[in-house]
């Protein structure tokens, strides 16, 4: 092996990694990584960035060796399901445990005591803590998806105000400030939901 085949194995075993591990990091084969290692060929600009911001090291010291490589940012370890992962992810799973736990009991308390359409804050917080347990990617993205989709069903019954009332001419002529208001706060969240989703598949490419 070179020596950039080599520090590429030296820093995935500093941070107690497979090369399966840092081949789903990268959303590549563990074969490809494999032939990094080997010297068989070269991750693209896009990896090599990647690989960077993992190691927390240059990119000319993966490729040239000429910096000394940084502590990582992440510590790798064994969690108690048996994968390996990095320690936010150990903390992402936990605290999402507590946030599941803690406000499904109190959806369920605000149920017994009727709370109604109030109920949909707990459980949306459930939700989200469910999401970060099991390490979904994006989980406040389809938090505030689902917390949207549901406002908007249920806005209609608690104020009359229907998310395609934009296109109602009374809202305009009428001095119906208030309608006029709801109407357009949930369009314009329902834009920026779209704007940070478009970017967060961008960022997966």
């Amino acid at each position: 092996m070179s020596d950039f085949g080599e520090r590429i194995y030296e820093l995935r075993n500093k941070n107690n990694m497979s090369q399966g591990d840092l081949a789903d990091r990268l959303e590549v084969s563990r074969q490809t990584v494999s032939k990094w290692e080997n010297s068989m060929c070269k991750p693209e600009a896009d990896k090599l960035i990647q690989l960077s911001e993992i190691f927390n090291v240059s990119i000319d010291y993966i490729l040239k060796g000429e910096q000394t490589p940084l502590d990582p940012v992440y510590v790798y370890v064994k969690d108690t399901d048996g994968e390996t992962k990095n320690n936010e992810q150990v903390v992402r799973k936990y605290v999402g445990i507590v946030l599941a736990i803690v406000f499904a009991v109190l959806s369920l308390l605000s149920v017994l005591f009727r709370g109604g359409v109030l109920t949909v804050i707990p459980a949306t917080v459930m939700l989200l803590g469910i999401l970060l347990a099991k390490n979904v990617k994006h989980p406040y993205l389809i938090t505030f998806w689902v917390a949207f989709v549901i406002v908007v069903a249920f806005l209609p019954f608690i104020s009359s105000v229907p998310f395609f009332n934009i296109f109602n001419p009374i809202i305009y002529t009428e001095g119906y400030t208030e309608h006029f208001l709801l109407v357009y706060g949930q369009w314009l969240l329902f834009a920026l939901l779209i704007f940070f989703t478009v970017r967060a598949k961008k960022s997966k490419k």
